[in-house]
């Protein structure tokens, strides 16, 4: 029996490795989907194989996970941009501001008016104000089932904004059990013209329009 030529087999294993090294080169430009085989039986270069074969398969599943992770985050971007629009839309519904007239809106509320609501329906108001050169706004709370100190002191925030922009305010629609509690409380709303309800608040508006055109208007010398 005649033993192999040791630098024959250092030979073949250098070619083998170089062989297994052009195999790697895809990885270089991104692709993991193969794997590193051999034609020689060789341990050492067996061995090398396998533990190439096992980092990629290592890094296939880090790349399945990241993308997993970035279709997630997607999917909740999405979902968190539709919650967003139905968010507006809710908050569009119910607050909506109407043009009556030409120069006058209407903002009925209905729910609960908290500290962040206010805060929507002023910035809501005032933009609508702007973009509609409004000068007069009927601010309706028939829909307000509970009024306290605190949603009172924001309906009279908002009312002073408005008129900040030249525009006046009509507050309409309180009920007689609320009227009863800001009584109560002791709510102070002297400041501020009450009325019944929208079609009141609309005839008092008017009243008002031809009352400033009136005044407006050049006097003819007799």
């Amino acid at each position: 029996m005649t033993q192999s030529d040791p630098a024959l087999d250092i030979k073949a294993i250098e070619t083998e490795v170089d062989r297994i090294a052009d195999q790697l080169a895809q990885a270089v430009g991104g692709d993991f989907d193969f794997t590193v085989h051999t034609d020689i039986d060789n341990g050492a270069v067996q061995k090398l194989c396998m533990m190439n074969n096992f980092l990629l398969g290592r890094i296939r599943t880090s790349l399945e996970e990241v993308r997993a992770s970035d279709e997630r985050n997607q999917t909740l971007a999405r979902q968190l941009e539709i919650i967003e629009r139905q968010r507006q839309a809710i908050d569009e519904l119910s607050t909506p501001i109407l043009q009556i007239w030409d120069d006058i809106l209407a903002l009925p509320l209905i729910g609960v008016v908290d500290s962040q609501r206010s805060m929507d329906v002023m910035e809501r108001l005032l933009t609508e104000i702007v973009a509609r050169q409004a000068s007069f706004v009927i601010l309706d709370i028939t829909g307000v089932d509970v009024v306290d100190t605190r949603t009172a002191d924001h309906f009279i925030k908002v009312i002073k904004a408005a008129e900040l922009l030249g525009t006046k305010c009509i507050l309409t629609g309180i009920r007689p059990a609320v009227a009863q509690t800001l009584v109560e409380i002791g709510v102070d709303l002297s400041s501020v013209v009450t009325l019944r309800n929208i079609q009141e608040g609309l005839r008092e508006c008017l009243r008002q329009r031809d009352k400033m055109k009136s005044a407006s208007a050049p006097r003819t010398s007799t």
